[in-house]
């Protein structure tokens, strides 16, 4: 049986924005999960129309494909021998193509309801990809021996019907992935609005180890693995967290990584200046907080939430 928040304790409060955490589930919520958000209509624009492009800047690009690479290769060592995969939310569809391609999957599906991404993957990939929501893909159950979510539980307005629907589209004892925004991680508390992981104009639902951990047993999962270190993100959202409130510049790098028109024009000759400025202090920031995060990879305060877990062995 899904949750429906409907007793809820008032934990947050920011200027625009209430966070509420459901006293049945655990799960902490903005008040856009009950605001009409619609998803499809703000991320079908998210990613840059220019396929070769993206979302960020070239060097930038690379460095995120080299991640989905590792991504892949992650993938392989929490399942080693896997031939078939569903990503929901996979961005352009990376890390399926480079299971397809260096580590034997024969079927590397996913779900993208931006349309250019789709699109992308589709066609310059050739990827089997969805441009729906999850539960409107009519996908067959016991299809996938592993289904990954990658940062895209927290954007989900019904993150309980999804992993009801992923139990389903299992193969028995198939495997899980999921990664999240750590709300118990050690910069959130500190940060508050100015954490990266709360992202309040894309992300709904936020998760403690405990609270994903316990949905995912109350639908009949087995936990494996549960660790709270992201090579890829853990650094930088420490990193961009505690710049963010230290110099009063919102995501000043995050979003100078960005394509999207970001530091064009002569309008933008200030936030050049203030870039001048708050790189140095990043660089010198960064190595600290990556031994911080590798630090804390085995308690319930590292930045970046990651469980594995097993579909019940018979359905």
């Amino acid at each position: 049986m899904r949750c429906e928040h409907k007793r809820r304790t008032r934990s947050a409060e920011y200027p625009g924005l209430t966070l509420w955490t459901c006293r049945d589930c655990g799960f902490v919520f903005s008040d856009r999960w009950s605001g009409g958000f619609d998803p499809k209509k703000l991320y079908d624009s998210f990613y840059d129309q220019n396929e070769i492009v993206g979302r960020f800047h070239s060097p930038v690009e690379i460095v995120i494909r080299l991640f989905r690479l590792f991504r892949a290769f992650k993938i392989w060592t929490i399942r080693p021998g896997a031939r078939s995969i569903l990503d929901i939310g996979s961005g352009r569809g990376f890390m399926l193509y480079y299971l397809k391609r260096f580590f034997g999957y024969r079927r590397a599906a996913g779900t993208q309801i931006s349309r250019g991404a789709c699109e992308f993957s589709r066609r310059t990939l050739g990827l089997e990809m969805y441009h729906d929501d999850l539960p409107e893909c009519g996908l067959e159950g016991g299809s996938f021996e592993v289904v990954t979510l990658w940062h895209v539980l927290e954007h989900i307005l019904d993150p309980e019907g999804y992993l009801e629907e992923i139990k389903r589209l299992l193969v028995p004892g198939g495997r899980l992935v999921v990664e999240v925004p750590n709300f118990l991680s050690w910069t959130k508390a500190y940060t508050g609005l100015d954490w990266l992981g709360l992202d309040p104009d894309y992300h709904v639902h936020f998760f403690t180890p405990e609270a994903l951990t316990a949905a995912l047993r109350k639908h009949g999962y087995r936990v494996r693995l549960v660790h709270t270190f992201s090579l890829e993100y853990s650094a930088f959202i420490s990193t961009q967290s505690l710049i963010s409130k230290w110099t009063r510049t919102p995501n000043l790098v995050f979003r100078a990584l960005q394509t999207a028109g970001e530091g064009q024009g002569q309008g933008k000759r200030p936030e050049r200046v203030r870039m001048g400025r708050t790189l140095p202090l990043f660089a010198a920031l960064f190595p600290l907080c990556l031994i911080a995060n590798l630090l804390l990879f085995g308690t319930k305060r590292g930045e970046v939430l990651l469980v594995v877990a097993d579909s019940p062995a018979v359905k």
